[in-house]
């Protein structure tokens, strides 16, 4: 996702905060998690997109009542400059993990991880902290894995749990 070219980056930052600061409370109040907020689009036609997680799964009726509650308060308190489309969306399981956050709601799920020295984990993650993760392969094998160490991890779809 590029930047929004018509605001530059410095701005685009203190614009996230403050949107993430003032929309956090609208989706909490929904019983939902602000996972994250991404400005991008173009300059013609600049995107806000909302992620936002709930277990066990979110449904398109309740994005859509926040989508409407956050257009409101867009609306009256218009930060963003001129038109923009607002998306409010499930992260989806191909988003990398990254942060603590990330990795509270992974816990226990089944991932793929792939390592800066390119070797390739999968289990389910069992424990995790700020340094490490604790995988458990599929023959009961625990794996601790450093995260500074990690390329990529997502969450594995799992249809038989």
């Amino acid at each position: 996702m590029g930047k929004m070219s018509s605001i530059p980056t410095m701005e685009t930052d203190q614009l996230r905060r403050q949107l993430q600061e003032r929309l956090e409370p609208i989706v909490v109040d929904h019983g939902v998690e602000l996972v994250d907020l991404e400005l991008g689009g173009s300059r013609s036609q600049p995107l806000l997109r909302i992620l936002v997680h709930k277990e066990p799964g979110i449904s398109l009726d309740l994005c859509e009542s926040i989508s409407r509650e956050v257009a409101d308060y867009l609306d009256v308190d218009d930060p963003i400059p001129g038109r923009y489309r607002l998306e409010v969306t499930s992260p989806g399981l191909d988003r990398p993990l990254n942060t603590d956050k990330d990795f509270r709601r992974a816990q226990n799920r089944l991932l793929k991880i792939v390592m800066t020295t390119g070797k390739n984990y999968r289990g389910r993650l069992i424990d995790w902290d700020e340094t490490r993760l604790c995988i458990e392969g599929a023959k009961g094998v625990v794996d601790e894995v450093v995260r500074a160490e990690i390329a990529k991890a997502i969450i594995e779809a799992e249809f038989n749990r």
